[in-house]
């Protein structure tokens, strides 16, 4: 089965992106977007992960995990060094620590081991983390994979939200016993990702409300959807921003959902050349602003400093990128 490219949610994932920057540098101090546009992030991953391979004859087992993460290594262990590097010897911070932490610490990071500890899930790039619990999402589908295909659908997604909901209210609770975080943890994060892969398998499927969606509503129809669950996903984020998390995750899964479907107007513009293009170093921006930011920090009574940080954090994105297709260009 050959599937399509879902070219807005490209855009989507942009555009979380960007929200991360501008949530970094203060310039959305309304509320939580940095953890609104991780979420989404994760969503998004497990929603395409769903879309790109759920049909596919693959085997489900954990060998098949480590190889994925074995061909996605290629594109994330390159950039995720590189930031370390620069994070190791050119930041004041992560320069002065001892030779002991820096081995420790700094073989925990290069692992991709260290967003499971509350204490160093912020070391060197402060924003690795993510691939950190990503690289244990992609661990853990073909196994999500197994189980959807053995049982239904539904009570695997009520089963997830369970227990993602039970172990956010024992956080909440009960902070000094249970050390989970629940913007890091690669475990928390991988029940996200779990309920976006579950609504992309759900994508995939003949049913009426994809038919309808799909086949029978068009571009106005599908415009108003997405522009009356974005406006409710944005209220809700600045007038609710002190409820669980879990309830802007489960938000997001229909916005998602009626996005991807690409007949709308913010589909559209999201699927347009620019912001195609834009969002091949979607990766890039997001390694790289932190580095960026401390080097040349924002401030609010000096708007050049923001653009200063953008243009910036844009041009090493982009040197990165080309260097990165001539490299494995030459050695595929």
């Amino acid at each position: 089965m050959t599937t399509l490219p879902l070219t807005s949610l490209s855009g989507l994932k942009l555009f979380a992106v960007i929200g991360i920057l501008a949530c970094h540098t203060s310039l959305i101090p309304a509320f939580d977007a940095c953890a609104r546009m991780v979420e989404i992030l994760f969503l998004l991953s497990g929603f395409l992960m769903a879309y790109n391979y759920f049909e596919k004859n693959e085997e489900t087992t954990l060998t098949q995990g480590f190889q994925i993460i074995q061909r996605k290594l290629k594109k994330l262990f390159p950039i995720h060094f590189i930031t370390f590097i620069l994070q190791l010897f050119f930041v004041g911070y992560w320069v002065n620590k001892t030779l002991n932490y820096k081995l420790t610490i700094g073989l925990l990071n290069l692992s991709f081991m260290h967003a499971w500890f509350k204490e160093t899930e912020f070391s060197f790039n402060n924003v690795s983390w993510f691939l950190s619990a990503l690289l244990f999402c992609y661990l853990i589908t073909p196994s999500l994979k197994g189980f959807i295909k053995q049982y239904r659908l539904f009570p695997i997604f009520l089963t997830i939200l369970f227990v993602r909901t039970f172990l956010e209210y024992a956080i909440n609770t009960e902070t000094r016993s249970i050390l989970l975080d629940l913007h890091c943890n690669p475990f928390i994060q991988s029940l996200n990702y779990s309920l976006g892969y579950i609504f992309g398998v759900y994508f995939t499927q003949k049913t009426a409300l994809n038919s309808m969606l799909k086949e029978k509503l068009g571009f106005y129809e599908n415009s108003i959807l997405e522009l009356l669950i974005l406006t409710l996903y944005l209220l809700c984020c600045i007038k609710l921003g002190s409820l669980y998390r879990i309830f802007f995750v489960l938000l997001a899964c229909p916005l998602i959902y009626i996005i991807a479907i690409n007949k709308g107007l913010i589909s559209k513009l999201l699927s347009t050349t620019p912001i195609q293009k834009a969002s091949t170093i979607t990766l890039e921006l997001f390694m790289f602003h932190s580095f960026i930011l401390y080097h040349f920090p924002t401030d609010k009574s000096s708007p050049i400093t923001y653009l200063t940080f953008l243009l910036l954090t844009i041009l090493t994105s982009i040197i990165y990128r080309l260097m990165y297709s001539l490299i494995t260009k030459r050695f595929p």
